[in-house]
């Protein structure tokens, strides 16, 4: 068996490459994303909101996936777990672009959007939870970051090859799922099995607290009110007449790589230098891309709408994570980052439909349809961050070593260590 720990008995950089390639099976489903438009031209016979479940159908039935995952840890491996993910993402997707184009067929991409959705819902918090597992203090939280980051480029990847495959054919953007077996082979090599044993489910609710039901309510709401760059994108390109699924394929690709960019800058710059106010400054963030995706119609302005959005987008999560890790013990930590990414995979699913009432509303009935969603997320996201600076100033003055983006006190934990040195 290959060491691969270092000298200070750490996992290197062998072991750090191949927890970040996990997140390669979370933004798999990227590869379709540019091709909505012309996966609705397949199939005229399909209204345009059930076109959408190509999307949304995924983030739902990455709950139940993520439910699996809290069940499964205590009777299996978790690589092997990770396992079932990665053959179930790569074989549904390639399948997915097999299907003929009739009613049939398009029930037939929905099955198999299920299945990649149970998938990605295994993923999520494995993606986490191996980080978690295998790490800890200021390396984990940097991994956190660089997590974000790796999905970025993953998701870069992905995108551009799907909208670039899709410009061809919507069926070329699924068989681009063949690519995940570059990170399989990674994985299946340099990622070790965590010793970390879960705890009991039926002690699962004194051990999760009540403050991490908030966490996840916030994820909840950031993913129902920005999903919608990612359902929306496509059909707004089009519907304004500035590009076709390449042109969407690029700009999506330009949301993943601020992505990328916001995630790194995070882990590796920003965390610890904003006061305790990341998630609310992320959330601004998010907010003016949304104002200049609702005003600057052209490609340019979408491009730039797009990297404020990116850069919000990865650098919000990293400290919403770290606050989950902070609010739970160690051996918790899988069973909160599941119930996370079912909030957030929840959000996802529901995104139209809250997005729809608020856009009934507020009376928002663009020309174009599809900028409905845009419109109405900038207030509702301009709101939230309001609410996240006045929520964090209050919290950050009476318990900051909960805050994520606080550094943590190492004084307490020292005069410890120093005090039973002495016994």
């Amino acid at each position: 068996m290959v060491n691969l720990k270092n000298a200070k008995g750490e996992f290197g950089l062998i072991v750090k490459i191949a927890v970040l390639c996990i997140l390669a099976f979370q933004y798999a489903k990227a590869f379709s994303t540019p091709a909505i438009a012309d996966i609705a031209a397949a199939y005229p016979m399909v209204s345009a909101t059930d076109v959408k479940l190509v999307e949304t159908i995924p983030s739902l039935l990455a709950i139940p996936g993520s439910l699996l995952v809290i069940v499964l840890e205590r009777v299996m491996k978790k690589k092997s777990i990770l396992w079932i993910a990665m053959i179930g993402t790569a074989a549904s997707g390639v399948i997915c672009g097999l299907m003929p184009e009739t009613l049939a067929g398009f029930y037939g991409i929905l099955a198999c959007r299920a299945v990649l959705g149970i998938a990605r819902g295994i993923v999520f918090p494995m993606s986490a939870s191996f980080i978690a597992d295998l790490f800890t203090g200021e390396t984990r939280d940097r991994m956190l970051g660089f997590r974000t980051a790796a999905g970025g480029v993953w998701g870069i990847a992905f995108m551009l090859i799907g909208g670039f495959l899709a410009a061809l054919s919507w069926r070329y953007a699924f068989l681009g799922y063949i690519i995940c077996i570059i990170p399989i082979i990674i994985i299946a090599v340099g990622l070790p099995e965590p010793d970390v044993k879960p705890l009991p489910i039926k002690s699962g609710n004194k051990q999760l607290g009540g403050s991490i039901w908030i966490v996840i309510a916030l994820a909840f709401l950031v993913n129902a009110f920005v999903f919608c760059v990612f359902t929306n994108m496509s059909l707004c390109v089009a519907g304004l007449g500035i590009g076709n699924s390449a042109t969407s394929g690029t700009i999506l690709s330009g949301v993943t790589c601020a992505t990328a960019v916001g995630g790194f800058l995070y882990g590796a710059v920003l965390k610890g230098r904003l006061g305790g106010f990341d998630m609310a400054i992320a959330m601004l963030i998010m907010t003016a891309g949304f104002f200049v995706l609702t005003q600057w119609l052209t490609v340019p302005g979408y491009f730039v709408g797009a990297i404020l959005f990116g850069l919000g987008f990865g650098s919000f999560f990293p400290p919403l994570m770290i606050q989950a890790c902070k609010l739970v013990p160690r051996e918790s930590a899988t069973m909160a980052i599941s119930i996370i990414g079912i909030s957030q995979n929840l959000g996802q699913f529901a995104s139209p439909y809250i997005l729809g009432f608020f856009a009934s509303v507020f009376g928002i009935a663009p020309e174009v349809p599809a900028l409905s969603g845009f419109m109405t997320t900038a207030p509702l996201c301009l709101a939230l961050s309001i609410i996240l600076f006045v929520v964090l100033g209050i919290l950050r003055k009476k318990c900051p070593e909960k805050i994520a983006g606080i550094p943590e006190k190492k004084l307490p934990a020292e005069a410890t260590e120093a005090t039973e040195t002495a016994e």
